[in-house]
């Protein structure tokens, strides 16, 4: 993958349609991606959105720390179901004083999401790409694991980002 060789590169060149995996590339290593686009012949770059998208996650962290209640998100789709991390998620929030729950959901979108207004953000334990490419949607934070991370003290922001958006979560202490 593209965060394995990171190190050992100056920039990515994604050759497919559409920016979907090109700005995960952007996200997750944080290096210049530029996309050439064989089905419409353009060559564009996505690293003025990665830095839009870098901004929004750092607002959605800073809102989130001040939520007092906070629901960890269960994907049910295949491949989404992690539920040991969510419990683990649910319990280091607990630890900091926050009301938890846990919610197991088949479809994650704001309108899912504003049936429960009582929640101050989420964490989004299924697919992390619906807490980044729709942020905008939603009216309270939903993080990605990674991110929560970060709300709960135990990786800085700098940390975050130097090690990509999409952190492989390790809950050692």
């Amino acid at each position: 993958n593209a965060l394995a060789i990171s190190d050992g590169v100056d920039a990515f060149l994604f050759i497919g349609g559409g920016r979907f995996h090109a700005l995960g590339i952007a996200l997750s290593t944080r290096k210049p991606t530029y996309v050439a686009d064989p089905f419409t012949g353009s060559v564009y770059s996505v690293n003025e959105e990665a830095d839009k998208v870098i901004r929004q996650r750092f607002a959605c962290i800073l809102e989130a720390r001040n939520a007092e209640t906070i629901a960890v998100i269960v994907g049910l789709k295949p491949g989404q179901f992690r539920l040991d991390l969510a419990m683990k998620a649910a319990e280091e929030f607990k630890k900091k004083g926050k009301r938890t729950s846990i919610l197991t959901l088949r479809e994650l979108s704001p309108e899912v999401l504003s049936q429960f207004p009582s929640i101050d953000a989420f964490v989004n334990t299924a697919c992390p790409r619906v807490s980044i490419d729709d942020a905008s949607r939603f009216k309270v934070p939903v993080l990605t694991v990674s991110e929560s991370l970060v709300v709960l003290g135990r990786l800085t922001w700098e940390e975050l980002c130097q090690r990509g958006l999409f952190l492989d979560v390790s809950w050692r202490s």
